[in-house]
């Protein structure tokens, strides 16, 4: 049985070798994205907070202040608001949509425009059930925390991609 065990665990081993399967891993940056400075409005959020540390991760150096000779990551219009979705015979709300919404400049250190301003928008839809109430908070807590994850990883992406163009 243990062997028979062990010959199942190398077989899938062997077929997502095969299929070419890989974990993603950290965005590869250009070098004209080595240096770069993130600039968002709201300075204390947690995508920008985010953004940049996955910026260091994938060996970008992140920079306070925009000069010359530093790219310029930008990320206008930056909004994540709950919508409603359908309301029940009581008047209360029984489905609640999460928008984040971001729109999303790059450019290179020379100011070359890298990506032209486009717009990102995630969302997530969550049930509300007035009886059960107590923990509606939490869940949308945890809604914008795996959101914002989310966003930091699909702006990494674009950021990698524009940078192969």
């Amino acid at each position: 049985m243990k062997f028979l065990r062990q010959m199942l665990l190398l077989a899938a081993a062997g077929a997502l070798a095969a299929c070419g399967f890989k974990l993603r891993g950290e965005a590869n940056l250009p070098a004209a994205l080595q240096h770069v400075h993130v600039q968002i409005n709201d300075t204390f959020s947690p995508l920008k907070r985010d953004l940049e540390a996955a910026l260091t991760r994938s060996g970008a150096k992140v920079e306070d202040k925009s000069a010359d000779g530093i790219a310029e990551i930008t990320l206008t219009n930056v909004t994540l608001a709950p919508v409603v979705r359908s309301v029940g015979a009581t008047a209360f709300v029984n489905e609640f949509s999460m928008i984040y919404h971001v729109e999303l400049a790059i450019s290179d250190a020379d100011g070359k425009s890298l990506q032209a301003l486009q717009v990102i928008e995630h969302s997530r839809e969550f049930t509300f059930d007035q009886s059960q109430a107590i923990g509606t908070n939490v869940e949308q807590d945890e809604i914008k925390k795996e959101m914002e994850r989310d966003m930091v990883q699909t702006v990494m992406r674009k950021i990698e991609a524009a940078g192969r163009k």
